[in-house]
């Protein structure tokens, strides 16, 4: 900022000293006029006195004489001194012999002179006659006081007009003596200072002026470097502590939002003072968008807990396992409720975490489901080698009766002949009654219930952790045995109504696998698609199933469409992960799809995707290496 030069310093330090010469220097002209006006005043007094004596003799002789001539003559003689306007010169009798004015001057000091010395002055001069006692006349004159003072004035105003241009010009001297000496190495001074900012990097100074290390204003530029290091350092521990207090604040933000339960905190008054990431996530609300915020405005499903919380802030009770359901993002989920109080830094209110349990609880009851089924596996297993013996039985026996009924055994016939007939006539009996047909079904019913048996059996086993080279053809075919049992009318499932196209190159090589884990994939996979077609049964084609075996150069590529409803864009980009399922609660786990994957991709390093058909359905691409992976 620019200074004015009457407010700088060398303006001001100049005007101060020449005031004070000036107030000095008038006291003492004031003083030396005032001596001179006396001295003049003197000087006058005697003068006049002079005069009249000069002229006291022929004065006293035109008095004593009467002499009015030499009375002229001795009045025109006193108005050779100027001061003198009036002169008057009486007998003793107070006649008056001679008298005499003339003008008194009108100069612009008159006034002064008047003030300083009166308006006039009068002399007189008793005049004495030789022996005589008594004064023969008096001699007045009257004296004009500016002519007797014009001198004074004179030296006076010299004086005065010498002390005026000296004090100028000792202003103008010291102005510049001050701006060179103070103002031009302050206004240096101040620009280094103006140019230096405490908060660079730069370890920038005040610059020193030359010729001024030892005076003040050196020592106002070093206390001021002094300043502006200390200031320095100041700044640099408060960025560090600021920037510990960052980190520090960043940590507990990353670790608050990092953590899987929503927390909110909320004061005495139930305004959140703290909203996590999770809890945005739940709520939909931004930490900005909630603080500050009414708790049941920002979140009505704690409504219903707004009792527990205050109870956490005013008795300092803590609320543990409550449950709420809510729904996210369209879809129910469960949560823990945990509720305690909190008091710190001054502030009380209450902590409230949410848990989300919903995949904690489907696992829970994935984990009791399986062992459901490791129960009904096990009796399966059972039930299985129970049936193997009636079954056995029925085989055995329709193969004991095509004996018995066999007309080229010399027993059959002998048998026959004894009841009154004959083995052929019995024979045609059975062949018009169509028994021998009902037997063959009796024996392939028999044959094709011991294969679901023995598949079953197959697949309930343990897996053996154990690969062996494997046809890919011969496992699709049993799965599709299984399948073909499956038959439940509460879904409209039925896998004779499915109609199975097979599309098998051919020399299709061997995969190294465990047979049971590509059944759980491709039965699973089957039971979905009859799912999904089974819903669309009544607008959409009749039910078909493609299974396409087609090798590529390092994988067998497996396909199995359905031409069902599909499964939609956004659908496909989740169907794979855990727990994700369109079916209504209580209806499947969302495991099948993820368990598949994780088996094509962990164990085979194999691809398992799914795309969509043109003419509608879906269908689900397995890609299986010819050689076991590293995972096996």
């Amino acid at each position: 900022m620019e200074i004015k030069r009457r407010n700088s310093l060398s303006f001001k330090q100049a005007m101060i000293t020449v005031l004070t010469v000036f107030v000095i220097g008038l006291t003492f002209s004031l003083y030396q006029i005032t001596a001179d006006l006396k001295q003049e005043k003197m000087r006058t007094d005697q003068t006049v006195n002079q005069v009249l004596r000069l002229l006291e003799f022929p004065a006293a002789q035109a008095a004593f004489n009467l002499d009015n001539n030499l009375a002229k003559q001795v009045i025109q003689g006193l108005f050779e001194y100027a001061p003198i306007y009036q002169a008057e010169l009486k007998d003793d009798l107070g006649g008056v012999l001679a008298s005499s004015q003339r003008e008194q001057s009108n100069a612009n000091l008159r006034y002064l002179a008047n003030l300083l010395l009166g308006s006039s002055k009068q002399y007189q001069l008793p005049l004495q006659w030789q022996q005589r006692f008594k004064p023969v006349g008096m001699v007045t004159v009257l004296v004009d006081p500016y002519r007797v003072s014009a001198d004074f004035f004179d030296r006076a105003g010299r004086l005065l007009m010498f002390g005026v241009v000296s004090n100028l010009i000792l202003a103008l001297l010291l102005s510049v003596i001050f701006y060179f000496t103070l103002t031009k190495p302050l206004v240096k001074t101040a620009a280094s200072f103006a140019g230096i900012n405490p908060v660079d990097s730069a370890d920038r100074t005040i610059h020193m002026p030359p010729g001024h290390q030892q005076d003040e204003i050196g020592q106002l530029v070093n206390t001021g470097n002094r300043v502006i290091e200390e200031y320095r350092l100041h700044i640099r521990q408060q960025e560090e502590s600021e920037a510990e207090l960052n980190r520090l604040r960043n940590l507990f933000s990353n670790v608050v939002d990092s953590m899987p339960s929503a927390l909110v905190c909320v004061d005495i008054g139930l305004r959140v003072i703290q909203w996590n990431h999770q809890a945005q996530i739940i709520t939909g609300h931004s930490a900005s968008d909630a603080i500050g915020q009414d708790l049941v405005t920002v979140y009505p499903l704690l409504e219903s807990e707004i009792k527990h919380v205050r109870a956490a802030i005013v008795n300092g009770l803590s609320a543990h396992d409550r449950r709420l359901m809510s729904d996210v993002d369209g879809e129910m989920r469960l949560f823990d409720l945990t509720i305690y109080p909190l008091t710190t830094n001054g502030i009380d209110g209450a902590v409230i975490r949410i848990d989300d349990v919903t995949e904690r609880v489907r696992i829970e009851e994935m984990m009791i489901q399986s062992e459901k089924m490791l129960s009904i596996g096990g009796l399966a297993a059972g039930m299985a080698h129970e049936i193997n013996n009636p079954l056995a039985g029925i085989l055995q026996n329709i193969q004991v009766i095509e004996n018995r009924m066999n007309v080229d055994l010399p027993g059959n016939r002998a048998a026959a002949e004894s009841c009154g007939t004959n083995i052929e006539a019995v024979s045609q009996y059975l062949a018009e009654r169509k028994i021998y047909d009902m037997m063959e079904r009796v024996r392939e019913s028999g044959k094709r219930a011991a294969k679901i048996v023995e598949n079953m059996l197959n697949f309930s086993r343990k897996s053996s952790r154990k690969y062996a080279d494997q046809n890919m053809a011969d496992l699709i075919e049993g799965c599709l045995e299984l399948a073909a049992n499956d038959y439940r009318v509460d879904q409209g499932i039925d896998f004779r109504q499915i109609e199975i196209v097979r599309e098998y190159a051919d020399l299709l090589p061997s995969v190294s696998c465990e047979a049971s884990q590509i059944q759980q994939v491709v039965l699973n996979l089957l039971k979905n698609g009859a799912q999904a077609m089974a819903e669309n049964r009544a607008q959409g084609p009749s039910p078909q199933f493609i299974i396409r075996l087609q090798p590529e150069e390092t994988y067998l590529r497996v396909e199995i469409e359905d031409n069902g409803p599909g499964v939609a864009p956004e659908m496909a980009k989740r169907i794979f992960e855990p727990f994700f399922t369109t079916k209504p609660i209580g209806v499947g786990t969302g495991l099948g799809l993820s368990v598949s994957y994780f088996i094509i991709t962990e164990n085979y390093g194999g691809q398992l995707t799914v795309e969509p058909v043109s003419t509608g359905g879906s269908r689900f691409v397995l890609r299986l290496p010819y050689k076991p992976s590293n995972k096996k």
